[in-house]
């Protein structure tokens, strides 16, 4: 099945049938904003296609000028991004009471997908259906902005290829990213790596908690910027991904306490971090410190920690040292948006570290959505 027939399957979930490609829709519950250099003069929505889209306004624009639109749920607010959507159109015709635009869809974005999502937007009534259109309609319009014409890999993982919850996961990160990438300079020039932007998302949506959903978040906007697009930051995305939530957490804290000893630079060698052990339970919610001792072997192993754990000693347990690795610091800092180019002798470190882990299982292809938990061995 190609990208394409398994992105409709996704989204014909929905109960939508096929339909010609520019079959009129009355756009009963949408509403618009438009504008030339920004989305702000309301619209009413008569009627809207594949194609394009009929604004009831007084407002007349030139024919031929290129606005910003943006179609929401009618009744919605105008700032309550969760319920809209943005694209560019060009003013196609002039009528008695509105304007006809014609969409200009961002490359990588297939008109005849285009079509599917559109006609869902219309004739979906179910809260929640609209909703996750709105949300998958966003992400695929933020996925051909970054990746441009090599978004067909991240956007294939909106398809069948994900356990729902899954793909529920992923669209968090993804509207999110989206979020924060909108509030910064240049961010229509912002451009990331397709195949480094559908790796984070695949990865991340295996995610089950906040805090790391929110790592994998900040290392998607890190790895936008208006520079070439490169993968650098996969290094980050394959430390990433053996995080349990309990690590993630101690990690968390102790990143955040080492930059407080040193603001904006590595912790120096004769700085630590120590954590009690009523520490530990507190950000752990674990009262068995022996298992708080195996997570920081883990960190250490992975090289984000400086010190292992000793666990030779039969004493009670005192503090643990948590001061991260000058590569655990990095990571933590692209998690939380840096663009800071990466040492290529911290790489050399953590693929070494790297090694000694097998790499993650993965899940197979399968129709059968009742079994998810379906795994291929790795190889050798």
């Amino acid at each position: 099945m190609s990208w394409l027939n398994g992105l409709k399957h996704a989204v014909k979930r929905f109960g939508e049938v096929e339909t010609p490609r520019a079959e009129r829709r009355p756009a009963t519950g949408l509403g618009a904003l438009c504008g030339l250099d920004s989305a702000s003069t309301p619209a009413g929505v008569k009627n809207i296609s594949t194609t394009g889209v009929y604004l009831l306004t007084e407002k007349r624009l030139s024919t031929g000028e290129q606005v910003t639109l943006i179609l929401q749920e009618e009744g919605e607010r105008e700032d309550n991004a969760e319920l809209q959507f943005s694209v560019h159109a060009r003013v196609a015709r002039q009528g008695e009471d509105g304007i006809g635009l014609s969409f200009v869809l961002p490359p990588g974005l297939n008109v005849d997908l285009w079509g599917v999502l559109v006609r869902n937007i219309v004739v979906l009534t179910d809260p929640e259906q609209v909703a996750d259109m709105f949300h998958t309609l966003r992400t695929i319009l933020f996925l051909c902005g970054i990746c441009q014409a090599g978004a067909e890999e991240p956007i294939l993982l909106l398809g069948k290829e994900l356990h729902p919850d899954r793909t529920a996961s992923l669209l968090k990160i993804a509207l999110e990213a989206e979020k924060l990438l909108t509030a910064q300079p240049d961010a229509e020039r912002m451009r990331a790596h397709p195949k480094l932007v559908a790796n984070i998302l695949r990865e991340g949506s295996w995610a089950t908690d906040e805090l790391t959903l929110q790592f994998w978040t900040g290392l998607l906007v890190s790895s936008c910027s208006v520079d070439e697009p490169d993968e650098s930051n996969q290094i980050f995305a394959d430390l990433l991904v053996h995080f349990t939530p309990t690590e993630a957490r101690i990690f968390n804290l102790a990143c955040e306490r080492a930059l407080g000893l040193s603001p904006g630079h590595d912790v120096s060698a004769s700085d630590s971090v120590m954590l009690s052990p009523k520490d530990v339970i507190e950000v752990t919610g674990v009262h068995d410190l022996s298992r708080a001792a195996t997570d920081l072997a883990y960190l250490f192993n992975l090289g984000l920690i400086r010190n292992v754990f000793d666990f030779s000693s039969y004493l009670e347990i005192e503090s643990f040292d948590v001061t991260p690795s000058s590569l655990g610091l990095k990571l933590y800092q692209h998690c939380h948006g840096s663009r800071e180019k990466i040492d290529p002798q911290l790489v050399e470190v953590a693929n070494a570290h790297l090694s000694n882990f097998l790499p993650p299982a993965q899940p197979i292809d399968i129709e059968d959505q009742a079994h998810p938990a379906v795994f291929t061995a790795p190889e050798g």
